[in-house]
């Protein structure tokens, strides 16, 4: 039997996560990797983000998840709910609400302790559902837990309009894991960003308070940090902008002087340049229309179930069923 220190998982881990970004800083434009640029600040950073006055997406979804839980648990007949990304759990409590006993929860997230968090929550907020955390990247192949999760049929929820900041290859991936995990007659519920006028999308990424400018300086510190990077904080400037021909808001930092970045690495360590100007992308924000997502799950074996979008025709849930 061979034995596998702790030590050496951790160093795969951080070489594993040196080489994403140097792959993702030589590409064009340079993107800093979505999945680095979290710890617990900027978690918590997050959080306020979402109570902002500019950033709508978060309070329309709240407002149709109280609003058509009924109807989307009616629908759906699900007994088992499985979370993408479950943050607070909070998202998931309207749909428990109406779910028929036994309900049984499964929130996948990447972080152990947002689960830990999450499941002493809903021990108060919902003791009647059985909650069994799953650890787990699931944009990657999923664990046993969720392919086989028990009682069917089986609701994923996908919400927090986290389906926008998919590239669209990224997505159809998603789509591709989601589709191959699930039974005829299993639901997808989807939290999806509309397209609407450009300086409502842009606005949402530019809050007043300076938090969300904040939350990408602070990715640079989390990489400067974990990583060994060489940042300068102090050299790059928030950037938001529209993409027509993508229909999506772009987020990063644009270089107000010349950069060069470390990035160490085994063999060799990496120098990275950015030109003064230069906007390194950190996330982006795909806004949708209706038919082009049905198009999308269509490809993919789902049938839309519902549409349910928000009065001013900025956010919608979709319910899909894998078809039979």
């Amino acid at each position: 039997m061979v034995s596998v220190s702790a030590s050496a998982l951790q160093q795969d881990a951080l070489l594993q996560a040196r080489t994403e970004l140097t792959t993702g800083l030589r590409q064009t434009p340079p993107r800093l990797p979505y999945r680095l640029l979290w710890d617990e600040h900027n978690t918590a950073l997050y959080d306020r983000i979402r109570e902002q006055p500019e950033y709508y997406l978060n309070r329309l979804e709240m407002q149709l998840l109280h609003t058509h839980a009924p109807a989307v648990m009616g629908a759906s007949g699900a007994r088992t709910l499985i979370e993408l990304g479950s943050d607070t759990g909070e998202k998931a409590l309207p749909l428990l609400a109406h779910m028929t006993a036994p309900a049984t929860y499964l929130p996948v997230d990447v972080s152990t302790s947002a689960l830990n968090r999450l499941t002493d929550r809903l021990w108060h907020a919902s003791p009647g559902t059985t909650v069994r955390a799953v650890a787990a990247d699931f944009t990657r192949p999923w664990p046993a837990a969720l392919r086989e999760p028990g009682r069917r049929p089986v609701l994923v929820t996908f919400l927090g309009s986290t389906l926008g900041n998919l590239l669209p290859e990224e997505r159809q991936g998603l789509l591709e894991l989601v589709a191959g995990s699930l039974r005829p007659g299993d639901g997808l519920l989807l939290g999806v960003p509309l397209l609407h006028d450009v300086e409502g999308m842009v606005s949402a990424y530019r809050d007043a308070a300076g938090l969300m400018e904040a939350f990408y300086l602070h990715c640079l510190r989390i990489l400067n940090r974990d990583l060994g990077t060489d940042f300068d904080l102090d050299a790059y400037a928030h950037h938001v902008a529209w993409s027509a021909p993508e229909r999506r808001v772009e987020i990063g930092l644009r270089a107000l002087a010349d950069q060069s970045v470390l990035v160490p690495g085994h063999p060799a360590a990496h120098q990275m340049a950015f030109p003064c100007g230069e906007v390194v992308r950190a996330a982006v924000a795909v806004r949708f229309t209706a038919r082009q997502l049905d198009g999308e799950l269509s490809a993919h074996g789902f049938e839309t179930v519902r549409h349910l979008p928000d009065a001013s025709g900025r956010y919608m849930l979709l319910l899909a069923r894998l078809w039979a």
